[in-house]
């Protein structure tokens, strides 16, 4: 991991732990939400991250171009921490029964199946409008 991505990732989660010390009214405010933000789907560590930035509505660039508003040249940026998945091979053993010449057999089956597994979290810059 480089060390830009590596900052902006201690800075987010410095910014959560900086809420949980003194901005208890906002780490309460983080813990409900709406449905009529792109915003209010994310984690209680994102939307914390939000509000202690100051804003209750953060979206991406696009994101503020398709309700109509445009981000102003030189606004600021927070970045929150989205997870990053892979999937990986995970064996399995599932037992089965089954009846062979009228007697009941039981039966093994190992399989390998793809599991998301979590990896790491990258840093998401979101715009101030």
């Amino acid at each position: 991991m480089n060390d830009v991505r590596k900052n902006r990732i201690r800075e987010a989660m410095e910014t959560v732990l900086k809420a949980f010390e003194s901005n208890p009214e906002k780490v309460a405010h983080a813990i409900f939400w709406g449905n009529s933000k792109p915003s209010d789907s994310w984690s209680f560590f994102n939307r914390l991250i939000m509000l202690m930035n100051e804003t209750e509505d953060a979206r991406g660039f696009r994101q503020w171009e398709k309700v109509g508003r445009r981000v102003k040249k030189g606004a600021k940026a927070f970045y929150i921490l989205a997870p990053v998945r892979k999937k990986v091979p995970v064996k399995v053993r599932r037992v089965e029964k089954a009846v062979v010449e009228g007697e009941e057999v039981v039966i093994e089956i190992e399989e390998t199946v793809m599991v998301e597994k979590l990896v790491s979290f990258k840093p998401v810059r979101f715009p101030l409008r």
